[in-house]
């Protein structure tokens, strides 16, 4: 097997010392990371499907298919990590809202919403699925900030701490198979723009991915964070 078709199920797996170092480190968050990891993996088997392969990206997988298990391994590990590196990092516990806004959309309508203004863009308005996905990322971020102000500094730096976290995943795949970049991307709708190798596109979308789905989890439960208390 030609080293191309295995890098991206390395870079997949690079991110796994990064789960496990936050899963066996606090045993409280290990719920919500495992709940963040499985609803993300299985989005990303979709999303993968439906737009990235059409004109962003389609990685060599080992079994030669479309769709690979490398999608859900990505989408699991950097969904657990996503939904509490900010907690971990910082120290922070969560405690139910007491006065929680009835008129706040739940999770479901929020991802339904993000759902179908990416596919309104994409297969309607004919945008790229990068511009497609980001305005969507964007404004479902928007709606949620708008009645969680206090859950935007979680997005931010999570956003911040998964751009640099995905920088490992690219860094394997490239000392992997230096070719890979070149197999993988459709540079035709893409900027064309890179970073150590890397279109600007893939750091762009984590951030955005890790202000969402960051502080997501809270959102859905109608939890805060504040300082843990140390035992």
């Amino acid at each position: 097997m030609e080293s191309w078709q295995y890098a991206y199920l390395f870079g997949a797996l690079a991110l796994l010392p990064f789960w496990l170092g936050l899963f066996l480190y606090r045993k409280d968050i290990r719920k919500q990371m495992l709940i963040m990891s499985f609803t993300i993996g299985v989005l990303s088997l979709a999303t993968t499907h439906y737009w990235w392969t059409v004109d962003w990206w389609q990685s060599p997988t080992v079994t030669g298919t479309k769709v690979g298990v490398e999608d859900f391994i990505a989408g699991f590990l950097s969904g657990g990590i996503m939904a509490v590196v900010y907690e971990v990092l910082f120290s922070k516990q969560q405690y139910k809202i007491k006065n929680k806004n009835i008129n706040s959309p739940d999770v479901v309508k929020l991802l339904l919403f993000m759902a179908f203004t990416t596919s309104f863009l994409f297969w309607g308005m004919k945008l790229t699925s990068f511009w497609a996905s980001t305005v969507a990322l964007i404004s479902t971020a928007v709606i949620m900030f708008y009645y969680r102000r206090d859950l935007l500094l979680n997005g931010l730096v999570s956003g911040v701490l998964m751009t640099a976290i995905s920088g490992f995943s690219y860094a394997t795949i490239v000392m992997i198979s230096p070719e890979w970049v070149n197999r993988a991307y459709k540079f035709d709708t893409l900027s064309g723009f890179l970073i150590s190798g890397i279109p600007v596109e893939e750091f762009i979308f984590w951030f955005l991915a890790g202000l969402f789905f960051g502080p997501l989890y809270e959102y859905w439960q109608g939890k805060q964070l504040r300082l843990r208390k140390r035992l």
